[in-house]
């Protein structure tokens, strides 16, 4: 008997080894019959995974992008049956059935997986119970009520539960009870009625408030920060009820001053006395002085700034976490135009130095407000010689913080004080508007020549043109999406008020000075909604829309200075057009009056820059793929008009175009390719232009374009 066994062992184990040497590739996971749920949100329950495409697995052998091939294990499908019947459940679907299937290719050694869905009908939220809460104040019972309330119009959800119970939870541990707890919700379901009854029960336990503050500093600058500079910086108040969201706070406010490394708060629950509890904050303190190089890359201007920089900074300068900083930076503006057009005499392509010194500290009378005062000196100038700009300003700001619960999650104040001042040559300008007029009029170069030197001579008469500009601004806003730099549901709202030159004329008015800039309100509200039609975390589809308004109530409108305009086109605007290349049609401005732009504006485009009315939008469609990268697709519109009456549909610029994304761990890099899809200014088709010239349009940027 056993010599038998013995040979049937020797027979099977060669199979057995060669069918474990087999390996099918999963090629292809499929599912079929899902209506309410996306298969791409199935696909990221189940254990079995797609194996990617040839070129990720190619990619990936010399990289960290990609992935390496996947193959099918038959003992992980019914895992994906259990972890599909689960998610079903949890999504308020409980009588799904789920049938697997799946075929081997034994010549190309790839494996098919399908798993066929019956969702059967939802159940709904009938009712949900808070037990518990029944001794704590009425207007408590009423806001945890109120908070935790359902729609029975809406298909059940785990998620849903856990909100309102953590809603309850937080309520209570903000507001004393800080040895709150909640049991795990009982779920009552009535799959005769399709309905779900939820009951929460809830443990408040006492109401403490804060009894005493204690400090523990270590690190090198321990002994350059005081005990009182940390628990005033804290925010904490001895007496103030416990509050989990203020000591989450109170350990913001520390690190924003970046004089700690790592700061800790924590209640001591075992000395509570007569319900009081003292905090301890444990900080760490860094260095106090600090000399760091800085890579710029931003997108100011809608163009993408590339260069670099050095800063000094003195933190706790004079006590009270102050932190004075001098730095400087040299920059390279307009990189993806220099790409297009690889000239060193381009003259849109231009760089900038930049110095400047800054004083922020953390409070303003004992407030949670930030404010910075800040100075600076900016040199620009062409690589072709035509101008120098120099630039001198002062600016001081106000951040807030505003309370959680507010709809608004920022809010920052300003005022700014600017003079411009451009110096020009004279060949540079006579040569511009020689080129204006023989562009622009027809005239030949003999008579163009003669013509823009009389006009450079007799109405340009300065090479020195400057201004001086004084604003107080405000900006707020709100952003309700789910997630910061890949937001795939929720939604944003922003505005920007500033009014120019009201303090300069009220000044002017106490001292007897003359006083003729205009006087004005500029006005931009920004909104961008993402509604979660692909209902996955790694593809989005977003729309914004953007208007802007500057109304002149003193003065005239043609002398406001065009770096305070409104403008159109660039890497986070309409992306077929280059930075600020939409303008007005008509050209609003003084010649006695002219700043760079102006001049720019008038010789080289024969327009205005900058609008006094802008309208622009966009829609994308946005889709990760190969862990960091990513691919978009997107339609931008817009223009700028002198007034919002002047506003006309056929003068809209459309673009239309593509781009990639490298998704970093702390922001995204992009590049665009916009295409003119429909110029107002050249309104012919764009497959009878030349398309590298005319056409395309390419933009480097970080970030989203919104």
């Amino acid at each position: 008997m056993n010599l038998r066994i013995l040979k049937i062992f020797f027979l099977l184990f060669p199979i057995a080894v060669f069918s474990q040497q087999i390996n099918y590739e999963l090629t292809s996971l499929e599912f079929i019959g899902n209506k309410y749920i996306s298969s791409e949100n199935l696909a990221t329950v189940v254990y079995s995974k797609q194996s990617p495409g040839w070129i990720s697995q190619f990619v990936n052998k010399f990289t960290s992008i990609g992935g390496k091939a996947i193959y099918f294990d038959s003992l992980m499908v019914s895992s994906d049956v259990a972890a599909l019947k689960a998610y079903y459940e949890s999504r308020g679907f409980y009588r799904t059935k789920i049938s697997p299937s799946f075929e081997l290719d034994a010549e190309s050694q790839e494996a098919e997986l399908v798993y066929k869905i019956d969702e059967g009908k939802p159940v709904y939220f009938h009712s949900m119970t808070i037990r518990g809460c029944e001794l704590i104040a009425l207007e408590f019972q009423a806001i945890i009520w109120e908070g935790t309330r359902v729609d029975t119009n809406r298909i059940y959800e785990d998620a849903i539960v856990d909100e309102k119970k953590n809603f309850a939870l937080t309520f209570l541990r903000n507001n004393g009870f800080m040895l709150a707890t909640v049991e795990k919700p009982h779920v009552k379901i009535d799959t005769m009625k399709n309905i779900v009854d939820i009951e929460i029960r809830y443990n408040t336990g006492n109401r403490y408030k804060i009894g005493n503050l204690f400090t523990s500093r270590t690190g090198k600058g321990m002994d350059l920060v005081a005990d009182s500079l940390i628990k005033e910086l804290s925010g904490l108040k001895i007496g103030n009820w416990h509050s989990y969201s203020d000591v989450q706070r109170a350990q913001v406010r520390l690190y924003r001053t970046n004089l700690f490394e790592e700061v800790g708060v924590i209640g001591v629950t075992t000395d509570t006395v007569d319900n009081t509890v003292p905090l301890n904050i444990n900080a760490t303190i860094g260095l106090l002085n600090e000399l760091s190089p800085e890579m710029i890359m931003n997108n100011e201007d809608d163009a993408f700034n590339l260069g670099a920089g050095l800063n000094f900074s003195k933190k706790n300068f004079l006590g009270g976490a102050r932190k004075l900083t001098v730095g400087t930076s040299l920059a390279v503006q307009n990189i993806s135009d220099f790409i297009k057009h690889p000239s060193f005499t381009d003259t849109t392509f231009y760089g900038y130095a930049d110095a400047r010194i800054s004083l922020e500290q953390p409070t303003f009378f004992s407030y949670p407000i930030t404010v910075k005062l800040e100075s600076y000196y900016t040199k620009q100038r062409r690589l072709n010689e035509g101008y120098n700009s120099n630039l001198f300003g002062s600016k001081i700001s106000f951040d807030f913080e505003l309370k959680e619960g507010l709809f608004l999650n920022s809010l920052s104040t300003y005022f700014n004080i600017e003079r411009s001042e451009y110096t020009y040559q004279e060949e540079y300008l006579t040569e511009l508007a020689s080129s204006l007029f023989q562009r622009k009029y027809g005239y030949q170069p003999i008579i163009a020549d003669s013509l823009a030197m009389l006009f450079v001579q007799d109405t340009l008469k300065s090479r020195l043109f400057a201004s001086t500009s004084a604003i107080l601004g405000a900006s707020f806003g709100a952003n309700k999406t789910n997630d910061f730099l890949f937001p795939t549901k929720g939604y944003s709202l922003s505005f920007l008020l500033e009014d120019a030159n009201s303090v300069a004329f009220l000044f002017s008015k106490v001292f007897g000075t003359d006083f003729s800039r205009p006087q004005s309100i500029k006005s931009v509200a920004t909104f961008t909604w993402y509604p979660n039609v692909y209902n996955t975390r790694t593809d989005a589809f977003g729309l914004k829309v953007k208007a802007g308004q500057i109304f002149t109530y003193r003065g005239d409108k043609a002398e406001i200075p065009v770096n305070q305009r409104l403008y159109a086109g660039g890497s986070n605007s309409v992306r077929g057009w280059g930075t600020r290349e939409l303008v007005p049609e008509n050209a609003l401005l003084n010649f006695t009056n002219l700043s760079q732009e102006d001049i720019e504006a008038l010789i080289i485009r024969g327009a205005a820059a900058g609008g006094l009315f802008l309208f622009e939008g966009s829609v994308e469609t946005r889709h990760k793929f190969l862990g960091s990268l990513g691919a978009t697709f997107f339609v931008d519109y817009g223009n700028t008009w002198n007034n919002y009456n002047e506003f006309r549909f056929d003068q809209i610029a459309v673009a239309v175009g593509f781009g990639f994304r490298f998704y970093s761990e702390f922001i995204p890099f992009r590049l665009d390719f916009g295409l003119k899809a429909y110029d107002p200014a050249k309104k012919r088709s764009m497959f009878t232009k030349k398309f590298y010239k005319e056409v395309l349009q390419i933009h480097i940027g970080i970030g989203e374009a919104f």
